[in-house]
């Protein structure tokens, strides 16, 4: 009888232990599953690249957390940043390949005019706050190095999602980098 009653309760065990094991097993297959429907490949539909000459891939993604920027940006900026803002321009668009950064380079007092005139613009940037008193702006400009660039989305950009990913990007450490590298932000 007691034989009987341990060997009822092995197989009970032996049962309940394959079942946790199809359990587990079955439970990794739809995990892998889902993870393998999560993997993005690239389909070769729309642009990859702003021309011949770049690579068609994007390694860099567009910044840590944010969507890729897609169209145009239009950036009117301080004279004095151009150095800076070629290469920021250059490096945000290499991380966002269906982007285009458009830059209009100007004097404090014409910058003013031309963002509160009818020019399209989208982000201004300036070495003098001032600048930004008689423009209209979406929210709080961004400052770096203790004022000496202010960076803000104007209220009349056509597209402020596209705009705020380049003023987030300017942030991050690869254009901070080059801030630094051109005397913009001094370390």
């Amino acid at each position: 009888m007691k034989s009987t009653r341990l060997l009822t309760f092995l197989a009970t065990l032996a049962l309940a232990t394959l079942a946790l094991a199809t359990l587990a097993l079955a439970t990794l297959a739809l995990s892998t599953l889902a993870l393998a429907g999560c993997a993005t490949t690239p389909t070769g539909d729309g642009p990859t690249s702003r021309n011949a000459d770049e690579s068609t891939t994007n390694s860099n993604p567009a910044t840590s957390l944010a969507p890729e920027a897609l169209g145009q940006i239009r950036v009117l900026a301080s004279t004095s940043l151009t150095e800076a803002f070629d290469t920021i321009r250059e490096d945000f668009q290499a991380r966002n390949p269906q982007v285009e950064v458009l830059m209009t380079y100007a004097g404090s007092g014409s910058l003013t005019r031309q963002a509160a005139g009818g020019e399209p613009v989208d982000v201004i940037a300036t070495d003098d706050p001032r600048t930004l008193s008689d423009v209209a702006v979406l929210g709080k400009p961004e400052t770096f190095a203790g004022g000496r660039l202010s960076v803000a989305v104007l209220e009349k950009s056509a597209d402020p999602t596209n705009a705020a990913l380049f003023v987030d990007y300017l942030r991050e450490g690869a254009a901070q980098r080059i801030l630094t590298d051109t005397g913009v932000l001094r370390p």
